[in-house]
């Protein structure tokens, strides 16, 4: 067990330490380690890690929308979605996971916006978790619920291809009504009618 991981936000002077070969839900840890990288250079983007002494055991992203996705939309430029978030099977339970939720919303860094979050059941760890798709988003929901975010219907056609998928959203106590609106314009957009 590795429960002296100690959790911080990446920063460009200091990338994370190699990712624990566990951390293969999205791609191979040696890619994902750049994606990071990544990540963490984008000024709207962050990224939070969990370390031991040598190695990354977890980690969580938020960033802009993607434009492959509906998401991608967002007239307003403030949206921010949560990304991967990945604990390595060795130290689940741990309380990583909600540690590093915690410090990505200290401060009330995300007050002034709607952070989102898309649950898709293919991305969910359920052989090495022992769950089942329903029980892993229900498990998603209430780790996510620790920080505001909210189950929301939706229209996102990714999202509904699967009854085990899902989207779980917090609106910033000070997020502009314009911004609010941008959301709820995407999460309810009729699809492929260029609405």
């Amino acid at each position: 067990m590795t429960s002296g991981a100690r959790v911080r936000e990446l920063t460009a002077d200091a990338p994370p330490l190699p990712l624990h070969p566990a951390l293969d839900v999205f791609r191979p840890p040696d890619l994902q380690r750049l994606a990071l990288i990544d990540i963490a250079s984008d000024p709207h983007g962050l990224v939070v890690v969990a370390e031991d002494e040598a190695r990354t055991v977890g980690y969580l992203t938020f960033h802009p929308p993607s434009e492959i996705e509906a998401w991608g939309d967002d007239r307003s430029g403030r949206l921010i979605e949560l990304g991967a978030v990945e604990v390595a099977p060795a130290v689940r339970g741990e309380r990583l996971a909600e540690r590093m939720l915690e410090k990505a919303f200290a401060g009330g860094r995300y007050d002034g916006t709607v952070v989102f979050a898309t649950l898709y059941a293919w991305h969910y760890d359920l052989d090495r978790s022992g769950l089942g798709p329903f029980a892993y988003k229900r498990r998603l929901e209430r780790l996510y619920g620790k920080v505001g975010l909210e189950p929301m219907p939706t229209s996102d056609p990714e999202v509904r291809a699967d009854p085990a998928n899902g989207l779980v959203a917090r609106i910033g106590p000070g997020a502009p009504e314009a911004v609010v609106r941008e959301f709820h314009r995407l999460r309810t957009k009729p699809r492929g009618l260029g609405a």
